[in-house]
């Protein structure tokens, strides 16, 4: 039995699959279970330097042909060298599994917001408010401190509903598909995203392009999320997803692509989600009128509890099947 486990051909035509099997499922648990503290992951450091360029070529009193064209230079200046290096590196590394494993862990940093919301739980339900607006700063791009209870609720909900969409699920499909280096280059247009927010009027034109791209990259992982998500609510759930439209933006000028998410997460809860955010711009307070998913009452930290629990459950059974198919496929080899 152990000659067949091992046997030469067998490794010789899936040792590769095997590989990056591995490599991924070791990436979900060391994400899980030893997560990066958010001041040291390396994404923020892409952040920043995002924040910086922005803050150099985005210039909103110009035409918006000169928005856009900024947008998309601003976003291949950013990308595509870092790509271009990432490729290059892994081909000539040593241990090309152990930077792939790596890169992967980077990938998955958002992981660690779970046991951040259940500190958030902790926080409203003392009644320890400022507490809870200082553990979610560091992960929105929004102003927490303006905050109340309701919209500290509405948005770690938020947060847990699509961490994983560009987080476990993206990670899986595009590593899959394209190895360590698309996985990383389309997490960096997420996090490009996340600091040119396209609904904020200062990035309304100059992110619109990354904004769009994303919509087409993300709609397969957003779509295998939602649909995880609403089994395990039967009836409910199919008809929470069958009942979305096409396009659930109340306002198609205001791009968020995480609306569908929202509108998904209130329906299955059965609460108001959405609303408007504000952002500190260059020390001013800049109010975004963002539309609401109204399904029920507000939501509080009982609402966030669920929503824990749902998304958890989600995320186990991605990273039981990243173990699963690769177990069931050398099985078939031996049948």
């Amino acid at each position: 039995m152990v000659n067949q486990l091992f046997n030469p051909q067998l490794l010789s035509q899936d040792g590769g699959l095997l590989q990056s099997c591995c490599i991924l499922f070791c990436a979900l648990i060391l994400a899980r279970f030893a997560p990066i503290p958010r001041d040291l992951q390396p994404l923020l450091w892409f952040n920043r330097l995002a924040t910086l360029i922005a803050a150099k070529v985005n210039h909103p009193e110009r035409t918006m042909s000169q928005q856009l064209t900024a947008g998309i230079l601003a976003t291949l200046i950013l990308i595509v060298p870092s790509g271009i290096f990432v490729s290059f590196s892994l081909s000539f590394a040593a241990y090309p599994w152990f930077f792939e494993l790596l890169i992967l862990y980077f990938c998955l940093c958002d992981s660690a917001f779970k046991p951040v919301a259940e500190k958030v739980v902790a926080a409203i339900s003392t009644g320890n408010k400022q507490d809870a607006k200082q553990l979610l700063s560091p992960w929105v791009s929004q102003n927490t401190q303006v905050l109340s209870i309701v919209g500290l609720s509405k948005t770690t909900i938020e947060k847990l509903f699509t961490t994983p969409i560009y987080g476990t699920l993206a990670t899986i499909l595009f590593f899959s598909l394209g190895g360590a280096t698309m996985a990383l280059v389309v997490r960096m247009l997420r996090q490009l995203e996340y600091c040119w927010p396209p609904y904020h009027p200062h990035f309304h034109i100059f992110s619109r392009f990354v904004g769009q791209f994303n919509r087409v990259i993300f709609f397969v992982p957003t779509v295998l999320w939602h649909c995880s998500l609403a089994i395990q609510f039967g009836q409910l759930g199919v008809r929470s997803i069958l009942s979305q439209p096409i396009s659930t933006q109340a306002d198609k000028n205001q791009l968020n692509n995480y609306y569908s998410s929202y509108a998904l997460a209130a329906k299955l809860l059965k609460i108001e989600l959405g609303g408007p955010q504000q952002f500190i711009e260059n020390g001013k307070s800049i109010r975004v009128d963002l539309p609401k998913v109204k399904s029920g009452p507000l939501p509080d930290h009982r609402h966030i509890s669920q929503a824990i629990m749902i998304t958890h459950t989600a995320n186990l059974f991605w990273i039981s099947l990243t173990l699963l198919l690769p177990l069931i496929w050398t099985g078939l080899r031996f049948m």
